[in-house]
């Protein structure tokens, strides 16, 4: 009987350290989804960029940018207290990630390939939160170069 009691406060003890392990992982992974922060999926095309958001939150959004159209494109975002971020060309059928901090705010996003932005390749977003203070930036990540043009 003794052994019994015993056998089975070990098989409780492995289940409440399960339990644990479990519920630890599952909040390291819930609190890195929460970091990750906004995803925003941007289609461009001949000639025109197409978002899954049209308002969303300040904070920090990653920019999935997928190539849609039949020949190669580029991104470029400014404004929201973000200086220019450059996402480098994108092969059609091909998609690049940027992620960055911004805040509230317009931000202006376009295809700086000559003439792309005047035949409409350009959409804007608005950011909800305090507005940036004036001088004040913050940078952006992305999967290539970053450097600083002027819409389009």
């Amino acid at each position: 009987m003794q052994g019994k009691r015993q056998r089975l406060a070990l098989v409780a003890a492995g289940i409440a350290a399960v339990l644990a392990v479990t519920g630890a992982a599952v909040a390291a992974v819930h609190g890195h989804a929460v970091a990750r922060g906004t995803i925003v999926k941007v289609t461009e095309r001949e000639y025109r960029i197409s978002l899954s958001a049209k308002s969303l939150p300040a904070g920090t959004v990653t920019f999935s940018v997928h190539n849609a159209g039949h020949i190669a494109h580029q991104l470029d975002l400014s404004g929201a207290g973000l200086r220019t971020v450059h996402v480098p060309t994108i092969a059609p059928g091909k998609t690049r990630s940027v992620t960055v901090k911004l805040t509230g705010g317009t931000l202006a996003l376009w295809c700086p390939l000559p003439g792309h932005a005047s035949l409409g390749m350009k959409a804007s977003l608005k950011l909800q939160g305090a507005a940036p203070a004036p001088g004040t930036t913050t940078g952006g990540t992305t999967t290539g170069d970053s450097s600083g043009d002027v819409w389009g």
